[in-house]
């Protein structure tokens, strides 16, 4: 089964690709920083995703006309770039030349395009039934901290840390996350993190009212207990009819009424007696029954 940052991969494949060369690099460089190795004068990308590399082989055709073929190993895809152009944009960025701040945070036009490359290259985000996380793994620490610059010109809060060999950039921050999958056009998956963060909260606020009334109703029977004790100590030693007529009326009420709170009792009475006033009858019923 696909995992939930596959299939928010490969629902970003099913865009359009850019129409400027600008964002074309763009998106194809993003791939390349995060998931290519060059040797022997070749580039190799490699991704656990059959449609990101063949989005990458169409990225390439439209750079610079080549074709590439997607190769399968084991559980990877991966295809392998001869072309100087592709190359030399590579080694230019590898010996420091740019930036990715410089290349791609300039022109906004080409952000989001840069973005989704190299989250195809080196991002991942958790399922969010189960956790919210997104992060841009790489083993370069330049590529770290050039990323972290470019994410924080998209006031897009990412934390940096290390974890083992590997560089993270990571949020567990439903805001950030979001944005960074608006900018990159991922809208499904952003879509299915709000309406599971709403729901959430929806299910969080029913139980803390249902906590709430649980809470109260467990304060109202506390204290009704009381108040029968002392009804009951009265009955037993001077008799409830001894009591003034105010409240013989409250403790007769009580007791035909065990489980309702003060502003309920009050309403059975004729007439109606407030919250307050009947809390004071029942403060001298308790003062009486204590000297009893």
């Amino acid at each position: 089964m696909k995992s939930f940052s596959q299939k928010t991969k490969e629902s970003l494949c099913k865009l359009n690709p850019p129409g400027k060369p600008c964002c074309i690099n763009a998106e194809m460089m993003g791939i390349l920083i995060f998931a290519s190795r060059l040797k022997d004068g070749e580039l190799r990308v490699v991704s656990e995703s059959f449609e990101v590399m063949k989005r990458f082989a169409v990225l390439v055709k439209r750079c610079c006309g080549d074709s590439t073929r997607v190769m399968e190993n084991k559980n990877n895809f991966y295809c392998t770039v001869t072309n100087k152009k592709i190359i030399d944009m590579v080694l230019d960025y590898e010996s420091g030349k740019t930036t990715i701040f410089e290349l791609f945070a300039t022109n906004e036009c080409c952000r989001g395009a840069f973005l989704r490359g190299a989250f195809w290259g080196g991002g991942l985000i958790v399922d969010p039934q189960k956790t919210y996380n997104m992060e841009f793994v790489t083993t370069d620490e330049r590529i770290h901290a050039e990323m972290k610059e470019f994410l924080t010109e998209l006031e897009l809060d990412f934390k940096a840390t290390k974890r083992r060999s590997s560089f993270v950039l990571y949020s567990k921050n439903t805001d950030t996350i979001c944005d960074a999958l608006a900018y990159m056009g991922a809208v499904s998956a952003q879509m299915q993190i709000i309406n599971l963060k709403i729901e959430r909260e929806l299910r969080n606020d029913i139980n803390r009212a249902n906590n709430g009334e649980l809470a109260n109703m467990d304060k109202v029977i506390d204290a009704a207990g009381k108040q029968l004790a002392a009804i009951n100590k009265i009955e037993a030693t001077i008799g409830i009819k001894n009591l003034p007529e105010d409240l013989q009326e409250v403790a007769f009420a009580r007791l035909n009424n065990k489980d309702l709170s003060l502003g309920a009792l009050g309403k059975t009475l004729t007439p109606q007696l407030t919250k307050s006033g009947i809390n004071h009858r029942i403060k001298r019923i308790i003062e009486i029954a204590k000297k009893q």
